[in-house]
């Protein structure tokens, strides 16, 4: 198990230099489907807003899945490390004995033109730096794509799915889909549907993502590297106002001292 304060230490040194997608991206057709956030305002990563994901883990050609909880806090403020990203902080739920709960700050992007997400990549969930990124190109129309690569550095490896030295080149490809009426604990939700796939020396990684204007991805459905899936289904999306120990007790059960 990685110690967590050198997890979060590295990956705020490392991180930058992969995560600075491109702004141009190739528009088809096809009418608005989904309507894009008013210019600098944050709808989805507000103040305080707390999206509570369920993660399925389901091992290569396994039909049963592993339950995790993993849950996005944003702050509504600019991330330290670029001010161009909004910063919001990732809380995990380990199988262990940890008298303390991992966390990681990371940035997002949210404008009129795109919505775009670091994914959870702390322990087990760092097997998601070989997918493409959560991304959607807004106004979002069928047809829509755009790539960009990205550069994980070996921090991320681990030999349970790939082992590499310094950076690897991950080129992703993103095309906008039909949307799709997905009934979610959230209720039926029109969302717009993005397919992606993320290409690199150890193979192809995809990515299908469920984007809704209020609530961002509200369904991640990864197959990973090791032929491994993961799946995040949004269970809510509130404002929380109280403490970090009852925010925590409240998604966890306990409270982490």
């Amino acid at each position: 198990m990685r110690n967590p304060l050198l997890c979060l230490t590295m990956f705020l040194a490392s991180c930058q230099p992969s995560t600075q997608p491109p702004s141009e991206g190739t528009a088809t057709t096809s009418n608005t489907t989904v309507a894009a956030p008013a210019p600098s305002q944050h709808i989805i990563l507000s103040k305080n807003r707390r999206f509570v994901y369920l993660a399925r883990w389901y091992a290569p050609a396994a039909t049963e899945a592993t339950l995790d909880t993993v849950v996005m806090t944003a702050s509504g403020e600019p991330w330290k490390i670029d001010s161009t990203q909004t910063v919001y902080e990732w809380l995990f739920k380990e199988d262990t004995t940890l008298t303390y709960i991992p966390k990681e700050h990371v940035g997002g992007i949210e404008r009129a033109e795109k919505f775009w997400l670091h994914p959870p990549r702390y322990g087990k969930y760092a097997i998601l730096e070989l997918n493409p990124f959560p991304d959607i190109r807004l106004p979002a129309r069928k047809g829509q794509a755009w790539e960009w690569t990205v550069y994980p550095p070996d921090f991320y490896s681990d030999p349970a799915w790939a082992i590499w030295k310094g950076m690897i080149d991950v080129k992703n490809r993103y095309r906008t889909e039909d949307t799709a009426l997905v009934d979610t604990p959230l209720g039926k939700l029109t969302c717009q549907r993005v397919q992606s796939t993320g290409t690199s020396k150890f193979g192809t990684t995809t990515l299908e993502t469920y984007f809704h204007p209020l609530y961002g991805f509200v369904r991640l459905n990864y197959v990973n590297i090791n032929g491994s899936k993961t799946e995040l289904e949004m269970l809510s999306a509130n404002v929380q106002l109280e403490s970090y120990d009852k925010g925590v007790e409240r998604v966890f059960g306990k409270v982490y001292k």
